[in-house]
């Protein structure tokens, strides 16, 4: 005889967004496998439009159910509500939305620098879609199984682009990449399988609620585990000490896929963290928030300071990204999902567009140092505007309003909180990314040494960088547009 029967409901409509990617990733993959009789520039850009099409979809399906409620894989709860592994509601489209954005504006790029370079087309745009399936999942996921498997389909098409170019840099970075999240990975779910004997759920709703009644003792162990899944978290979003491997990665990767890394797979791991921390371990009062404090206050001071020492455009944008995950965690210490969903909008549309302008400059200055962009401003002062209004919404200054908003939003959200102390370190590290990012843009000003600043800029690297600058000038003139995507 075999047991009682477990009946699950789905709302498909939930998992539209992510079988649509999973489903145009193999399309991608067979169209270049199967149409060898293309050239090779054709098939580029039919497989760049097929993958266009199908994140277009799910912007528009998320735009258009935007306030539903959708669950999916639900099963009756034996206290509280339903259980279910994955939930589509108005931040699951605010965050969807994020990730699908920033995944689109990568295949931008992608369109403007892969034939250039020696990465196989097909490959990398089957691995990009993976990665994005993989994304919006860990932003919808509602248990810890699901999680864990979401956040290891964002890493592991990550690292295959890392090394798509073969080369040893390439190599290293993504053999960095890879053991570190063997590392994280094996850290999370070690604290997972205690989770699970604490409350005996995987479900975050049903752990949220049992974490309040646990005595003393399960009570710490609980705080251990809980401690030991935020440290895996920490990993892949390279929050400080769990960083050292990022910087090299991003140097060894294509700048596509640095790009991606620092846009799409970092807005993952912000996604996933949120969910975890607001839905199930951290619930009111947990200590494990005044850990992601002193984990955000770490990662902002150690990523601006060194941000400050850098002499090459990646590593400066990529010790910065650190810097910037410190004011994301922030407002995630006090429970703030506007907060860290609106700075996320801001923080994914200017990097998008200040890779794009490293990458045109790369192309022709493969050295990549800050001192080639001198000159900038008077050889080609579109571009240059375009890069320091992207640098300026980083740091947080005026036109860049967008940066200010959302910047003074963590601060509201952490002196909202009572956490005092946060909000000066968060002035603190305020006033030193000021100096790095205009340490780069006093480069553009500064008359180059030796032959006068040059480059050729395509239509799609021209249409992408105006598109992100378009973009966050609105957001600077409309901030509400962000802060309402959490809603």
């Amino acid at each position: 005889m075999g047991g009682p029967v477990t009946l699950t409901w789905t709302d498909w409509q939930a998992i539209a967004v992510p079988l649509v990617l999973a489903l145009g990733a193999v399309a991608v993959l067979l169209v270049d496998s199967f149409w060898k009789s293309a050239s090779a520039e054709l098939r580029h850009t039919v497989v760049t439009l097929l993958t266009s099409v199908v994140i277009l979809f799910g912007l528009v399906f998320v735009w258009a159910r935007r306030d539903d409620f959708m669950p999916a894989f639900c099963r009756p709860a034996v206290e509280g509500p339903a259980q279910c592994s994955l939930v589509f509601e108005p931040l699951t489209a605010g965050l969807w939305a994020v990730l699908l954005i920033g995944g689109l504006g990568v295949v931008g790029l992608s369109a403007y620098r892969l034939l250039a370079a020696d990465v196989p087309i097909g490959e990398y745009h089957f691995l990009l879609l993976s990665a994005l399936t993989g994304a919006t999942v860990l932003a919808g996921a509602r248990d810890l199984a699901t999680l864990v498997i979401a956040l290891e389909v964002v890493s592991l098409p990550s690292f295959a682009m890392v090394a798509l170019r073969r080369d040893r840099r390439g190599s290293e970075g993504a053999m960095k990449a890879f053991l570190v999240s063997v590392l994280s990975t094996a850290v999370m779910l070690f604290g997972i399988s205690y989770l699970y004997g604490v409350t005996g759920s995987l479900y975050l709703s049903t752990i949220a609620n049992r974490l309040n009644g646990l005595d003393p003792d399960l009570a710490r162990v609980a705080f251990a585990a809980g401690l030991f899944v935020i440290v895996g978290f920490g990993f892949k979003i390279a929050a400080v000490p769990f960083h050292a491997w990022l910087p090299d990665t991003y140097v060894g990767a294509p700048i596509e896929v640095t790009t991606f890394l620092a846009v799409v797979s970092k807005s993952a791991g912000v996604a996933g963290l949120l969910v975890l921390v607001t839905s199930g371990i951290a619930p009111d009062g947990s200590q494990l928030r005044t850990v992601i404090a002193i984990l955000a206050a770490v990662t902002m001071t150690v990523g601006n300071l060194a941000a400050l020492r850098q002499v090459e455009a990646v590593r400066l944008l990529a010790w910065s990204s650190i810097g910037q995950v410190g004011f994301l965690l922030a407002p995630l210490a006090v429970d703030n999902a506007q907060a860290v969903v609106g700075y996320l909008a801001a923080y994914v549309v200017v990097t998008l567009g200040a890779f794009g302008a490293v990458a045109v400059v790369q192309r022709h200055r493969p050295a990549g140092l800050l001192t080639d962009y001198r000159g900038m401003v008077r050889s080609e002062p579109g571009l240059a505007a375009s890069l320091i209004f992207f640098l300026v919404v980083l740091a947080g200054l005026p036109p860049g309003l967008a940066g200010l908003f959302t910047k003074f939003a963590a601060f509201q959200a952490v002196i909202d909180g009572h956490l005092g102390w946060l909000a000066i370190v968060m002035a603190l590290n305020v006033m030193i990314g000021l100096a790095v990012y205009l340490r780069w843009i006093a480069e553009l000003f500064r008359l180059p040494a030796d032959a006068p600043f040059s480059v050729d800029i395509e239509t799609p690297a021209v249409t992408m960088i105006s598109l992100c600058t378009a973009v966050a000038a609105v957001l600077s003139v409309l901030p509400s547009i962000m802060f309402a995507l959490a809603t």
